[in-house]
């Protein structure tokens, strides 16, 4: 399968992964909510994990000699890989994946925007049993019920609209990674400087207290609404997805920034 195959296929899963994850998150929830780190309607982690699991299952076939994958679980006939062989790597791969970008995500902009705290068996809340077993079934899916045909297509359609493809999804991708990489570096300034200028008025509001006047609430509002206001539309989508933050501080900011757009007067 040629690169440009595996570009392509990169740019459907993602997409595919955010639909999934904002379904699931509306059921859950019961409201809409738009996932994803990037502003456009992509998860690109989940086409990470499609696509390295399709170069890595497919060579491993190459290598081993194999003509065709194997189309029943636990087949010998045509799939030299065991379907636990399979569910381990993929799980571990998940795993591995989810718990770097995590990680990776917190370092640069100190939030988190997912958090399993809550579930059980979780790993600094990054990682959770529970999903990272559904991770390595949805692995063995993929092995045995969609390799073969992603390999037919990639074999019918023509070269040409494969490279085209993969052009699009590389363009539109990269330009919405810098974007958002903007936007994010610009709204974690904003929660820092949020807490600070926090802080500021509420030290106001205690000396005009002492002197007999209360605005504190006006005050606190006000500046609230104003720090709010200030935000783009990518901020503002950032600024509901992420689950948690780095420190305490900055949790407060957020939510600061968070009552500040629920307040009217603040388009969504």
């Amino acid at each position: 399968m040629d690169i440009c195959c595996y570009v392509v296929w990169f740019g459907v899963i993602s997409f595919f992964g955010w639909l999934y994850e904002c379904i699931f998150c509306a059921i859950k929830n019961k409201r809409w909510d738009n996932r994803g780190f990037l502003f456009g309607p992509v998860c690109p982690i989940y086409g990470f994990g499609f696509t390295t699991v399709l170069a890595l299952f497919l060579n491993v076939q190459t290598m081993l000699g194999s003509t065709a994958l194997g189309s029943t679980v636990g087949s010998a006939a045509g799939a030299d890989l065991q379907w636990w062989q399979v569910f381990i790597a993929s799980a571990l791969g998940s795993a591995v994946l989810e718990y770097a970008t995590s990680y990776v995500l917190e370092r640069w902009f100190h939030a988190r925007w997912w958090d399993y705290s809550g579930m059980p068996l979780n790993v600094h809340g990054r990682i959770c049993l529970p999903f990272t077993l559904c991770f390595g079934a949805a692995g063995v899916a993929v092995y045995y019920l969609l390799c073969q045909h992603l390999v037919d297509v990639a074999t019918d359609v023509p070269q040409v609209w494969w490279e085209v493809g993969s052009l699009v999804v590389v363009g539109l991708m990269s330009a919405d990674a810098a974007l958002s990489v903007s936007a994010m570096s610009d709204l974690t300034k904003r929660i820092e400087d949020a807490q600070a200028d926090f802080d500021a008025v509420m030290e106001v509001a205690v000396n005009d207290i002492a002197t007999g006047r209360v605005p504190l609430r006006h005050d606190v509002e006000e500046h609230a609404r104003r720090l709010a206001g200030s935000l783009t539309g990518i901020q503002r989508r950032a600024l509901t997805s992420m689950r948690s933050f780095s420190t305490e501080s900055r949790s407060k900011a957020a939510a600061l920034l968070r009552r500040g757009l629920s307040w009217p007067g603040q388009g969504k």
